[in-house]
């Protein structure tokens, strides 16, 4: 995003549908057409692929001159650093939602896995995208300060992950004398939804193989991780469904109906919540 005075763009980060209200008119301009780039980008990523994203064919698709894609954006690998931002932010907020939730804080890092399931399903490319990024060859185009930008968004979803550990550490729910807690409950359960939410959206046919789906196993097997930390209550104290449907209906109504109607258009692709 150069050769733009962040003064005029105090929002070019934010994905806040509120956020264009606290603009003024140039600001709101610049911030809906950076907005305009970002989801041009991910469409031509989408449907043709990496090879095809270039400045210029954004540029086209948007109906702007190439230059002033440039004042957005120094490079394509610059843009898939923005979808990448804003993907994360946007998780930040899911993730925040449930790590407020008023319940026992096995119940929080139930919720956390379940926002990021909801958001890979009603979002896939953008977790696509993710993947890109994680590239060397990709990364190593994106200024320094964008990178930065990045993990700090990263570090915040990391820390919202990590804090709900530790409050139950602090408060008896996790038997405090074992080694690298938190560390090794955070990636367990990282690995564990990062691997089943990519399983999901590979289109290999499970049912067919006789194996479960990737996103119900990950629900099993997350409070299996859980209960080999001693997390109290453990999942033989409580109906890990039943948790589900509520965690969901409390927490993510709205997501549950745009993955409705999501699904209610692709009959054939159907995963269980």
């Amino acid at each position: 995003m150069t050769n733009i005075d962040m003064t005029d763009t105090p929002f070019s980060n934010s994905t806040d549908a509120d956020t264009a209200t606290q603009m003024t008119r140039k600001q709101r301009e610049l911030f809906e057409r950076e907005q305009l780039i970002l989801d041009t980008a991910q469409q031509i990523l989408r449907e043709y692929g990496l090879h095809s994203l270039t400045m210029e064919r954004v540029a086209a698709e948007i109906e702007y001159s190439k230059g002033t894609v440039y004042n957005h954006f120094s490079s394509k690998e610059e843009i898939i650093s923005g979808i990448s931002c804003r993907c994360v932010s946007n998780l930040i907020k899911m993730f925040t939602r449930a790590k407020n939730y008023a319940g026992n804080h096995r119940e929080r890092i139930a919720a956390i896995g379940i926002a990021h399931s909801f958001y890979a399903q009603l979002h896939p490319d953008e977790l696509q995208n993710l993947q890109i990024i994680k590239s060397a060859a990709v990364r190593e185009k994106i200024p320094q300060e964008k990178q930065l930008q990045l993990l700090q968004l990263e570090q915040q979803i990391s820390n919202i992950v990590v804090e709900i550990v530790n409050d139950a550490v602090r408060d008896g729910d996790i038997p405090a004398d074992q080694p690298f807690v938190p560390d090794s409950i955070f990636l367990g359960l990282w690995s564990m939804g990062y691997g089943s939410n990519l399983l999901h959206l590979s289109g290999i046919p499970f049912d067919k193989l006789g194996i479960q789906q990737p996103l119900e196993m990950m629900w099993v097997n997350s409070h299996k991780l859980l209960d080999s930390y001693q997390w109290q209550p453990l999942s033989t104290e409580f109906d890990i469904y039943a948790l589900r449907k509520k965690l969901c209906n409390e927490l993510f109504s709205e997501e549950m109906k745009q993955l409705k109607k999501q699904l209610d258009n692709t009959p054939l692709n159907k995963p269980k919540l």
